[in-house]
């Protein structure tokens, strides 16, 4: 399994959610989508709502075409990455959607998160930057849990990239477009031939080779990264990006039968120790995230008044439990319609079986529960009238335009 955030994310809200939910997409004819969680016309609407540049999140768990994937390890994916992705918050407080992919030959999961806080409106990302460090620790954490296909595999690397890895011509050529090369694109398309006969004979066995014959055939060396090198052609000027592949820092030519020199109790007993220690990173992951979203988004209600909710706390040494008794209950209430409902309803069920003094107690206890009550709310409507008050104390003077 792998996953990939889409640099998509500004726009209305139709855009994501559609390109999910489409049947007209080539392959979907006879493999359609189908929706997981969530509703897309909710989520739209939660990103049609945000008057931000950046809007939504979009991404992909994409499984190898030899993986099989069940509902039962479907629905527990989807469940540790919400909890990765929204450590620390309430299911009220977000929204996402799921949606299965599998016209394109394997198992697909899309996730569309509308970025915003449903309880504050302020914005939320569920993937900033740099979110590989952690969700890479999730991801690893299934593929060797599970036994499926990792990107980071060593034995899977390849020597060059697919043409499918460019995102645009794969799409044109699934729905049947073509493409003319450019100038630009033929030069790439040659030099990238010649360095890959030369790594086929031997001749390239690390990236400094690779800039060793790029450099001997003239080229100026603009960039170097990670995984990708740039060069700049000098007779035509034009600038070329190689990426992935013997472009890649930390490449080294693919040894042929390397598995099978190693124990299968080696390995067996290698499984496990990384099991323990992603698990171990998972747990360390989930606590920071959890206490840096609870800090950001910290419900309103629990930090507004902090005197008003000790107010509301129960005074230390009554029983409020439905068979003691609250003897601190001195609020009145008034005496109206609902305490007479609630003397015949405990009259009528002494009645049932229960005796005189048994039936009278239930009665001082439900009245005193009431009256209870009655003082919270009374409370409450306190509260509010002087929130209200200090607002309209602290809101600007209104000007009036006189008309001449």
């Amino acid at each position: 399994m792998m996953m990939k955030v889409f640099p998509h994310g500004k726009g209305a809200g139709g855009n994501p959610t559609w390109y999910l939910i489409r049947t007209d997409y080539p392959g979907r004819d006879t493999h359609p989508p189908q929706i997981l969680r969530g509703d897309p016309a909710m989520t739209r609407a939660l990103i049609d709502s945000i008057d931000r540049r950046w809007k939504f999140t979009a991404g992909v768990l994409a499984w190898h075409p030899d993986d099989r994937v069940n509902m039962e390890q479907e629905q527990a994916v989807m469940d540790d990455f919400e909890k990765i992705a929204f450590a620390g918050l309430e299911p009220d407080q977000r929204n996402i959607l799921w949606v299965r992919h599998t016209h394109a030959g394997h198992h697909e999961l899309h996730f569309v998160i509308p970025r915003l806080e449903l309880s504050s409106g302020k914005d939320f990302n569920a993937c900033p930057p740099g979110w590989q460090k952690d969700f890479d620790v999730f991801r690893d954490m299934w593929n060797w849990s599970e036994g499926w296909a990792r990107p980071d595999d060593p034995a899977r690397a390849r020597d060059t990239l697919p043409a499918k890895s460019d995102l645009f011509k794969a799409r044109m050529a699934r729905w049947g477009k073509t493409i003319t090369p450019s100038e630009r694109d033929m030069l790439k398309a040659d030099i990238h031939a010649f360095l890959k006969k030369q790594c086929e004979q031997g001749q390239v066995q690390t990236r400094a080779d690779v800039v060793r014959l790029l450099m001997s055939m003239g080229m100026h060396i603009n960039r170097t990264g990670k995984d990708y090198l740039s060069i700049m052609e000098p007779v035509s000027g034009y600038k070329v990006r190689f990426r992935g592949g013997f472009y890649a820092e930390n490449w080294v030519p693919k040894k042929k039968d390397t598995s099978s020199q190693q124990d299968e109790a080696e390995q067996e007993e290698y499984r496990k120790k990384m099991r323990i220690r992603l698990r171990q990173e998972w747990n360390r992951i989930l606590e920071k995230r959890r206490d840096c979203n609870m800090r950001r988004y910290a419900l309103r209600w629990t930090s507004e008044d902090d005197e008003f909710q000790q107010q509301l706390q129960p005074v230390e040494g009554t029983h409020n439990d439905r068979n003691g008794t609250d003897v601190s209950a001195d609020t009145e209430a008034p005496r109206g319609t609902n305490q007479r409902d609630t003397r015949k309803f405990c009259k009528t069920a002494g009645k049932a079986g229960a005796g005189d003094e048994d039936s009278d107690a239930a009665i001082a206890t439900v009245e005193q529960l009431v009256q209870r009550c009655a003082g919270y709310v009374q409370q409450l409507e306190q509260h509010s009238q002087k929130t209200e008050q200090e607002r309209i104390d602290d809101a600007p003077p209104t000007h009036y335009r006189i008309r001449m």
